[in-house]
């Protein structure tokens, strides 16, 4: 459990207290909210200065390690997704939902069922719900999605609804209620199952349940366009053709 903010002085102080207790990318976008409080307060003549004018422009990303785009193969993708069904069926709606819809794990925490069309035929992805803070964020970029279902994700979606529920409720709860712990599941079930298959020669490598987003991505690219990936994935065309674009050829090396 976090700790509760001490009472600090500054804003310098409380950037540095965000960057020790929380990670850089939540640390980044706290301090984009108050810099948007501090300049409606100076709009409204409520003050003379904004004290976090620029603060976040300081907090650079973590580097990406060398496999950070990496994918799984639609195989492997199918194998976990059936190991889930047999092992861990109750989160086996998680996994299908990272894989079908290419979502970052703090979109999927929240989603609510008023983000989801009544003949669940479509999606709303506006929203993050990141494991250590207490409160719904923008997505990553501030970009939103009205995403389609084809026919397996409403399948998915209309056995996920419960009979009766309230259309703020959370899609993904924990078994207990409450919010869902992705970070939780990674370690307690995504991680053991994921080992399992690599030591059985099922999957290849391990990757995080965040690689379900890139397999997504990587995939969609057969079928769509770079700019229909762009926003149905909330990324910027760069990233694709950077990162994603080239994987979507099959690489056959003759012996020579």
């Amino acid at each position: 459990m976090k700790k509760a903010a001490p009472y600090l002085e500054t804003s310098v102080e409380i950037r540095d207290w965000l960057l020790k207790n929380y990670s850089a990318e939540v640390a980044r976008r706290t301090l984009m909210q108050l810099n948007a409080c501090g300049r409606w307060a100076m709009e409204s003549e409520l003050s003379t200065r904004n004290p976090f004018e620029g603060l976040q422009k300081h907090i650079r990303p973590r580097r990406p390690s060398d496999k950070a785009w990496a994918a799984f193969s639609l195989q492997e993708r199918d194998r976990i997704i059936q190991e889930f069904e047999l092992s861990h069926p109750f989160y086996a709606p998680w996994v299908k939902m990272l894989f079908w819809t290419g979502a970052r794990p703090e979109e999927l925490a929240a989603l609510r069922w008023e983000h989801i069309s009544l003949d669940c035929t479509e999606l709303l992805f506006c929203e993050a719900f990141p494991v250590d803070v207490a409160q719904v964020q923008s997505t990553k970029n501030g970009r939103s999605t009205r995403f389609p279902c084809n026919t397996r994700l409403q399948r998915l979606l209309r056995k996920k609804r419960p009979e009766f529920y309230h259309r703020d409720d959370l899609v993904f709860q924990a078994r207990t209620g409450g919010r869902f712990n992705y970070q939780n599941f990674q370690t307690r079930y995504w991680k053991p199952l994921l080992r399992e298959l690599v030591e059985s020669g099922h999957v290849a490598f391990y990757l995080s349940q965040y690689h379900a987003r890139h397999t997504w991505i990587t995939a969609a690219l057969e079928h769509l366009s770079v700019a229909d990936v762009s926003y149905l994935a909330r990324v910027s065309p760069s990233v694709i053709y950077k990162h994603y674009a080239g994987r979507t050829r099959r690489i056959v090396i003759p012996e020579f």
